[in-house]
């Protein structure tokens, strides 16, 4: 079921074949934990963001440990040509830290990962 909805999720982003491809690549790398240093950048009280570049977009997941798991708090692809450029909007960081928390605060007692990337 978990990844039912993150596979909706990617659905609407459209993606090309190619960068679906790479976009996998990148989750299991980080699922194994074997990412490269420009893969991903840690943001703090467990929430970290994971970059895939792809020519003229650059996609940001925001994802979190959780246990063998990791938990997809959001998906976002930014224009290189558009007006923020490749920095990441801080926005987009703060909903991921209030998805992070709204799923904590569901996980009391609850020992599995949720939405993981699977």
């Amino acid at each position: 079921m978990a990844a039912d909805v993150v596979r909706k999720e990617l659905a609407k982003c459209r993606l090309a074949k190619d960068d679906m491809i790479k976009l996998g690549r990148l989750m299991a790398r980080a699922q194994e934990g074997t990412l490269l240093r420009k893969d991903s950048k840690n943001l703090g009280d467990g929430l970290h963001e994971l970059r895939l570049d792809c020519g003229e977009r650059i996609y940001r997941l925001f994802y979190s440990p959780a246990g063998n798991d990791l938990v997809l708090l959001a998906l976002k692809f930014v224009n290189k040509k558009a007006k923020q450029g490749i920095a990441t909007d801080p926005g987009d960081i703060e909903s991921a830290r209030k998805r992070l928390a709204e799923w904590q605060s569901r996980q009391s007692g609850d020992d599995h990962g949720g939405d993981a990337l699977k």
